[in-house]
């Protein structure tokens, strides 16, 4: 055990050490630290006096710990059954699983590791004191909770993620045992809303209710994670010992299942840690990750038909779309989508409800936009070597990933105004500024490239990025803003065009301005 111990000290020892050699970092580290050093104690000196402060209903909370609860659930049960998660990395594979110490030792090594990582990962609870302390009045105390929970979610996510692997790796049966347990498990979830919903009647209440519903509770993960916040808030000692025991006890239990049988766990993590591995090497490499399982591919049409030249580019990402989808752009999001819209109009009849569908719309378009075709062609050879010019190519290039919100924002929207029974002008204003949002992203993600095209550290490129879509989004938020504390009500549908033209002007002032970017870039393809 005592090189274990030494074998983290070292770990930890170089790569604070190695900062001298990445000063960027170390300097974008310090940013960090500071920044959430001044949150936390701007955060314990501004309190506001006079009259009492109304505060948030502290069950909102809790629904957001029951939504990334069963985020990470559905994401971590979908590895464990596909390629399982891991405590290890290679580097762990060379030193540890060919050395003859103990395999139990080297878990509790892994387990700590892990813990460790997942607890530096949690660290971005704190930028949030501020928002926790001003919506819900919580206090340190009570943050750090929810930084515990956070931590724990994630934790004990990726342990069962490897029970999953280690249960069904190799057996279609179990497979389909754990598909239908998580099945059941959301039924569950769904009764306990249904049953609320008949004592209440009003389906914001009854999620809400459902939160302090004691059987929901003891529900697995999503259950217990509610029960450790709110006994830790109203100070209940047993509820947050029984919510923390049922945590500790399934953990041992997992545990025990990677320790038992005839077999160790070595051949059934190393196929994971060796996934993990590729996954962050094609990160590394700017490339796109993609699993060796066998998809099907609708391919009774080949060859691209039509296009010469520069069109090529758009008529081989329309290949790959139909090949993808039957009915093109009208894919699985677009329903679902529109079916969560209209699901929310529906129950939410009021004027803003609109405005959150728009909200919420974007903020899923930005992660879909990024990882588009753009980015994934500018990653291979075959676009830089058309002879054609560099702005042809990149609009070319970009042009589905342009269409699919237009498409998308005529479906939804249209079931937004049926559902919200709000004027059709409104929505039609709505969907232009969703679709002029989407040429935004794609004008970021061609900035991004220019401004980061030597692919820095992740971390900077995130960082820097965040600053760069403020800045290409501010003027047309700031402007919409404007706009609609001056309009009149009746001209209030008019508040968001502001915004679209804003966007539409900054995203042909990025592609001219960028459009030359495969004329001075070097392909980095490896």
């Amino acid at each position: 055990m005592k090189a274990l111990g030494y074998l983290l000290l070292m770990t930890l020892k170089n790569r604070i050490l190695s900062l001298k050699k990445k000063p960027a970092m170390l300097i974008l580290y310090l940013v960090i630290t500071a920044f959430v050093v001044v949150m936390v104690v701007f955060s314990g000196t501004s309190e506001i006096s006079g009259a009492a402060v109304r505060h948030g209903d502290i069950r909102i909370l809790y629904s957001i710990i029951v939504g990334v609860g069963l985020l990470f659930l559905y994401s971590f049960v979908s590895t464990g059954i596909s390629t399982g998660s891991t405590l290890f990395n290679m580097a762990d594979v060379g030193l540890l699983f060919v050395s003859p110490l103990s395999s139990k030792k080297i878990l509790v090594y892994g387990l700590i590791k892990q813990a460790a990582t997942t607890l530096v990962s949690a660290l971005f609870i704190l930028y949030q004191v501020g928002n926790l302390k001003s919506s819900f009045g919580m206090g340190i105390t009570n943050i750090t909770h929810v930084f515990l929970v956070y931590a724990i979610l994630v934790f004990f996510c990726q342990l069962l993620s490897i029970a999953i692997y280690i249960f069904t790796n190799g057996n279609r049966e179990r497979k389909q045992l754990v598909k239908g347990v998580f099945i059941v498990f959301l039924l569950l979830i769904l009764a306990g809303i249904y049953y609320q919903y008949t004592v209440h009647g009003d389906i914001l209440v009854c999620l809400l209710s459902l939160m302090e519903f004691k059987p929901f509770q003891f529900l697995p993960v999503v259950g217990w994670a509610v029960m450790f916040m709110q006994a830790s808030i109203e100070g209940s000692i047993v509820y947050l010992l029984v919510s923390l025991a049922l945590f500790l006890g399934s953990s041992i239990a997992i545990i025990a299942l990677f320790t038992s049988g005839e077999a160790d766990y070595y051949e059934d993590v190393l196929h994971s840690t060796e996934v993990n591995y590729e996954k962050l090497e094609k990160v590394k490499e700017g490339k796109t990750f993609v699993s060796n399982r066998k998809i099907k591919v609708k391919d009774a049409v080949t060859g691209l038909q039509k296009g010469k030249g520069h069109t090529a580019i758009f008529y081989k990402h329309l290949l790959e779309v139909r090949r993808g989808n039957r009915f093109a752009y009208l894919d699985t999001y677009t329903l679902l989508a529109s079916a969560g819209a209209g699901i929310l109009c529906y129950f939410v009849q009021e004027s803003f409800s609109v405005y959150i569908v728009l909200g919420i719309l974007v903020y899923i378009q930005f992660f879909t936009t990024i990882l588009g075709k753009l980015s994934m062609e500018l990653t291979k050879p075959y676009i830089y070597m058309i002879p054609e010019k560099s702005i042809k190519k990149v609009l070319m290039a970009s042009m589905t990933t342009l269409l699919k919100p237009c498409f998308d924002a005529v479906v939804i929207f249209t079931v937004v105004c049926i559902f919200s029974k709000t004027s059709p002008l409104l929505n039609l204003f709505l969907a232009l500024a969703y679709a002029s949002t989407g040429a935004l992203f794609v004008g970021y993600t061609l900035l991004c490239q220019r401004v980061f095209g030597g692919q820095p550290n992740k971390l900077i490129q995130a960082t820097l990025g965040l600053a760069l879509l403020f800045l290409v989004m501010a003027p047309g938020i700031g402007t919409s803003v404007a706009a609609i504390a001056f309009l009149p009500s009746a001209l209030i549908f008019l508040g968001t065009l502001p915004y679209t033209f804003c966007c539409l002007v900054i995203s042909a002032g990025i592609f001219a301005g960028c459009g030359n970017l495969l004329d001075k870039a070097e392909y980095g393809g490896k």
